[in-house]
């Protein structure tokens, strides 16, 4: 079903983006969502930047924010948001990063002073995607020593929203900055309990964008490859078609390869969150950056292939490079990324030598 559900929930959302099924895929039927696990949402999510990295970002966001409010909401959040998020009458944003902490998410400098019946707000929250267009942000900000998850309404007092400056790739995110100042909200805003915010709501959250950004690196690299082909097949230069020159053939075999990596990692990931398995976090990362490196080869070789037509600002096989670039820093970046998968590869590894280890008894002699 997944297969055949994909293309067309992505040709819905990208002619009409905010009446789409696919902003409600992750969320349960019983609020007029499709309740999709981790490996249809991926493909949804693979279908769109086929066409559109940018509003690929969209899914992204909105679903951390579904994700978030499914998992650690309460039944009054999730009555009120859920049914709204999944048919589009309500954009989700994630407002986690900062000027100070982007990485380093612990950094962050947003304040949450406790007040009767509610929470103030102050801070300025940087490159919230698709934050120009959403109704409801899903804040982090810090109180004293903890750290929590606040929902803020776009027409909330003290919102103050403004575009951020566009980027070279995903122009089209629609991304603003969130001021708050002073800003009110009622005490049932809360998500989850202070001081489990970024380790539990925020990590989690990052897991599922990670696994989106690498499906989106996946679409966006196969259909680099896709460019990249037709153009060796139609350009003729040296008395035949591009394709018959060995270095030609280089570019695409490489690419192929890279993008076939990226599949089999998108797709290991995915079905390691939707099983449950103790590794799944290693997954998604290692497909995270495969991927993301996918993209960036596979648009690497369409734009060699295209010479100069491929360099014009605004082209196809332009965006390609240019939206490739920004997978490699989302959601975390490469060199951050590289620091978590040894952590993983080396936990993996201890685990697996602790269990090889041959059961003794209490003189030291083999058991068995």
């Amino acid at each position: 079903m997944i297969t055949g559900l994909a293309p067309e929930l992505a040709a819905e959302f990208t002619d009409r983006p905010t009446a789409a099924r696919a902003l409600g895929a992750l969320v349960p039927r019983a609020y007029g969502g499709l309740e999709l696990g981790y490996a249809g949402y991926g493909e949804v999510n693979r279908t769109v930047a086929e066409r559109s990295p940018s509003r690929q970002s969209l899914l992204t966001v909105h679903g951390m924010v579904c994700r978030a409010l499914v998992r650690w909401g309460s039944a009054r959040q999730r009555d009120e948001y859920l049914p709204r998020l999944a048919d589009g009458s309500l954009l989700g944003a994630f407002a986690l990063s900062e000027e100070a902490a982007g990485s380093d998410v612990r950094r962050i400098a947003t304040t949450a002073r406790e007040v009767p019946g509610g929470w103030v707000l102050d801070g300025r929250k940087r490159w919230v995607t698709f934050g120009q267009e959403a109704g409801v942000f899903l804040v982090f900000a810090r109180t004293g020593t903890r750290d929590l998850a606040v929902l803020v309404r776009r027409d909330d007092p003290g919102v103050h929203l403004q575009p951020a400056p566009r980027t070279s790739g995903l122009r089209d995110a629609r991304l603003a900055e969130l001021v708050l100042r002073e800003c009110r909200v009622p005490a049932d805003r809360l998500l989850g309990r202070p001081g489990a915010a970024l380790s539990h709501i925020a990590a989690d959250a990052l897991t599922l964008g990670r696994l989106c950004v690498a499906f989106g690196a996946w679409g966006l690299a196969g259909a680099a490859l896709s460019a990249a082909l037709h153009r060796s097949i139609e350009r003729h230069q040296f008395d035949g078609p591009l394709h018959r020159l060995q270095l030609v053939r280089g570019l695409l075999a490489d690419a192929a390869v890279a993008v076939d990596s990226a599949q089999l990692l998108c797709r290991r990931a995915a079905t390691a969150l939707d099983e449950g398995d103790e590794w799944a976090l290693g997954h998604v990362l290692t497909a995270k950056l495969g991927a993301s490196r996918a993209a960036t080869a596979a648009a690497a070789a369409a734009a060699q292939l295209h010479g100069a037509a491929g360099l014009a600002e605004g082209s196809r096989v332009d965006r390609f490079v240019q939206d490739a670039r920004v997978f490699e820093v989302i959601e975390g970046n490469t060199q951050l990324l590289q620091d978590l998968i040894a952590d993983q590869a080396l936990a993996r590894f201890r685990d697996h030598a602790a269990r090889a280890l041959p059961s003794t008894g209490p003189e030291g002699h083999h058991v068995g």
